[in-house]
């Protein structure tokens, strides 16, 4: 394809050396169950309870919001992963596109909201302990993230298989769930689909704009997709609307089998037992909530390496970290800090509301970066825009991206406003240690030129 020069457009390079050893092997059938988990997992089996404690009868409702809000938000960022598919996506597009600062900031963001491995890992024990009443929930849940940083050692092909066979089963058990409590529910339940008022419903879709964005993050293995420029927005999309279907199929029985009081703040699981047989009860714990536990786990630590080990190939973190293992394709050094930033909350004693609104807080400015970056592509090279698979005429370009802007405003302030003082303290601890870290690498980065690099 032509560039401004007249030379021919070559196949996209990955931007910095440590890359250079990930494999390209992933397909969309693979990434698809990436990106479903990243979703699937967060919101059905962690924050079920908390959606109905805030807005009752309207949790089927605050679901379906929350995922019409990411799908406008994730569009242009589907746009830019089509044009530009690299790996570490959330760093690399920050930094070229916006400013090298902007990229370290992107980079900070995303190693902060691997905590959430503590939010799934405990989700997981809690349900484990309902099928096992005695077992140690906390330990349990570091064994879990303990495991799936091992399975992600053995490399990313090996982690997304392990995705789609944890996606069968996850689909089979919350359709059980889904379609056996329905015969049950009481529909009188929702006539008021608003008992908290708009404020807890809104509140509501914004705690659940966790559990529904994460799809965007299969742009960041980019680099070690089959066809990148495709599956990525259809990654994206796919994966957000598939999950919210299932978010509103369990969810009405979630409230309408036992009541919204009586299910607020409660797992599934006391719906699961009351409507389902022992087996089917065993099954939807360990094929269902298990699964997409232990799903979203195994899809996070293929895809949040990627950002910090771009970042560590231009300069942000010492070069020995990004080291990448030749043999199996995975960065063990990365894996080994994220795994640890992963199990702090477990050991710390944070709530499963409190670990969902920090990873959704820190989500804001890390998207609105990444819609900022998806105009500058259209602008600075528009013939990786022109040839993108994915593209949008520029009136809805501009129309999504501020009102995707706004959404993620908005919802950011509603959750500032819901987190506790010790989970605020911490995120403020991080950021002071984030502006140390870069005013001591700021002068060792290195410097790109987005001409040279893509081209």
């Amino acid at each position: 394809m032509p560039t401004d020069n007249g030379q021919q457009e070559a196949v996209i390079t990955m931007p910095t050396k440590a890359e250079a050893n990930l494999k390209r092997s992933i397909s969309l059938f693979q990434a698809v169950g990436v990106s479903f988990h990243q979703v699937v997992g967060g919101g059905v089996v962690a924050l079920m309870g908390t959606a109905i404690a805030l807005t009752g009868a309207g949790a089927p409702i605050a679901f379906a919001i929350a995922a019409l809000a990411v799908i406008v938000y994730s569009l242009p960022i589907a746009s830019l992963g089509s044009a530009m598919p690299v790996t570490g996506g959330r760093y690399t597009y920050a930094a070229r596109l916006v400013s090298p600062g902007a990229g370290f900031a992107s980079m900070w963001l995303s190693a902060v909201s691997v905590i959430q491995l503590s939010l799934m890992a405990l989700a997981g024990a809690n349900y484990v302990s309902a099928l096992v009443p005695g077992v140690p929930v906390r330990p349990l849940a570091i064994a879990l993230i303990t495991v799936f940083f091992l399975t992600n050692l053995a490399g990313a092909t090996f982690s997304s298989r392990v995705g789609i066979v944890l996606a069968v089963a996850m689909l089979a058990a919350f359709l059980l769930y889904g379609i056996a409590g329905a015969g049950q529910v009481r529909w009188s339940e929702f006539a008021n689909l608003t008992p908290h008022g708009i404020s807890g419903l809104l509140n509501a879709a914004a705690m659940l704009t966790f559990a529904t964005t994460g799809a965007f993050l299969i742009a960041d293995i980019g680099g070690e997709m089959k066809r990148p420029g495709r599956d990525i927005p259809l990654s994206v999309v796919g994966g957000t609307l598939v999950a919210a279907v299932i978010y509103v199929v369990v969810a009405i029985p979630s409230v309408g089998v036992l009541g919204a009081a009586a299910s607020a703040g409660k797992p599934m699981s006391d719906v699961a037992r009351h409507i389902l047989s022992p087996g089917g009860f065993a099954f939807f714990i360990l094929g269902g909530a298990m699964a997409s536990v232990i799903g979203h786990i195994n899809s996070l630590l293929l895809a949040a390496t990627k950002p910090v080990l771009a970042a560590t190939g231009d300069g942000w973190l010492p070069a020995g970290l990004g080291a990448v293992n030749r043999r199996f394709g995975t960065p063990h050094w990365l894996l080994a800090i994220l795994y640890l930033i992963g199990v702090v909350p477990v050991l710390a004693g944070f709530s499963v509301a409190n670990i969902a609104a920090m990873t959704s807080i820190v989500t804001g400015p890390l998207l609105t970066l990444l819609i900022i970056a998806s105009w500058r592509v259209r602008r600075q090279r528009p013939e990786l825009h022109a040839a993108a698979p994915f593209r949008m005429r520029r009136t809805s370009h501009a129309v999504l991206s501020v009102l995707g802007v706004a959404i993620l405003g908005v919802q950011t302030w509603l959750l500032l406003k819901q987190i506790t003082l010790p989970a605020l303290l911490a995120l403020a601890a991080w950021s002071v240690l984030g502006l140390v870290v870069w005013l001591a690498r700021r002068s060792r980065t290195v410097s790109f030129n987005l001409e040279s690099e893509y081209a």
